[in-house]
């Protein structure tokens, strides 16, 4: 039944997203992922919970009204990638901020390493960004990236979104969770040319993981992007995308140098750099609660 209904919504939103000014997607977007919630059975309400306890001061309506937005926003996402598909293209208002610790780091000779904070707009908009600032990026890829991490939904739906992402990459490398090995090494070939790589922050790419304290729970991040840059020599970036303003206006901020070696051991770099990272996140977080994907991660 799920298969059928995200099908369904898929090719129902090619005329929203070819027809439709950009205006009228937050309100189709969030009225159609409440639908599907019903459908299905899901519910914000875990997320929700996580926001309220960890904003302190967010009333439950609005914790809610924030839990909705996300689930609205994700749906949106879909609308991005199908417009991408429509002649002219889609081309969002994008401000992007610290290129040139991006410059100063290709200036070493020794490679980037980006690590994209998991906000619900990014994956899109940093690599559109980064695209048209000139910029050639590896993006690093797990499997069931996309709409659906069903067999059907890997091979027929979630290509629609992954085409139009390799319009903006120079290579998509996708690991396999078992061996992630080739794909790291794949990944080291591109810095290794002062090449850009980038990975999207979470707990799926990579087997070495760090478990931190934040927003009073524990998250899990993959290791891959310090792994890399400390394997490397190559500057750890942190990126940071969100949606500003109007629905059509975004900003993607690449944030100053993580520090890959602050640590007396192994373990310890891979806690500072991760604690460095977590430490960016705060005040978007705070600006943009409702874009964080982050908080169903959140373990108790």
């Amino acid at each position: 039944f799920r298969r059928v209904l995200f099908r369904s919504r898929l090719v129902g939103s090619v005329p929203i997203a070819w027809a439709l000014p950009q205006s009228t997607w937050p309100s189709i977007a969030r009225s159609a992922s409440w639908l599907g919630a019903k459908l299905t059975g899901k519910t914000t309400a875990s997320v929700a919970a996580r926001m309220k306890r960890a904003l302190g001061d967010e009333g439950d309506a609005k914790a809610e009204r924030l839990a909705a937005d996300l689930r609205g926003a994700r749906y949106e996402v879909a609308l991005q990638c199908l417009r991408g598909y429509r002649p002219g293209g889609w081309h969002p208002r994008i401000v992007l901020q610290g290129r040139e610790h991006l410059d100063e780091a290709l200036g070493r000779g020794k490679g980037c390493v980006l690590w994209v904070a998991h906000f619900v707009f990014a994956p899109n908009i940093a690599k559109l960004a980064l695209h048209d600032a000139g910029y050639k990026v590896s993006h690093l890829s797990r499997p069931d990236h996309g709409f659906s991490s069903t067999r059907f939904g890997i091979k027929w739906l979630n290509p629609v979104r992954s085409r139009f992402e390799d319009r903006l990459l120079a290579e998509r490398i996708v690991f396999d969770r078992a061996h992630p090995a080739p794909a790291l090494m794949r990944a080291r070939k591109a810095v290794a040319r002062n090449g850009i790589v980038s990975f999207t922050a979470g707990a799926w790419e990579g087997a070495s993981v760090v478990e931190a304290r934040f927003l009073g729970s524990r998250i899990v991040l993959a290791q891959g992007p310090v792994w890399l840059a400390r394997s490397s020599h190559a500057v750890l970036l942190p990126v940071f995308a969100v949606r500003t303003k109007a629905p059509d206006e975004f900003a993607v901020e690449i944030g100053r140098p993580i520090d890959t070696r602050a640590g007396a051991t192994e373990p310890q770099n891979h806690a500072e750099a991760t604690r460095q990272f977590l430490a960016g996140h705060d005040k978007w977080i705070e600006k943009f609660p409702g874009q964080w994907r982050g908080w169903s991660s959140l373990q108790d």
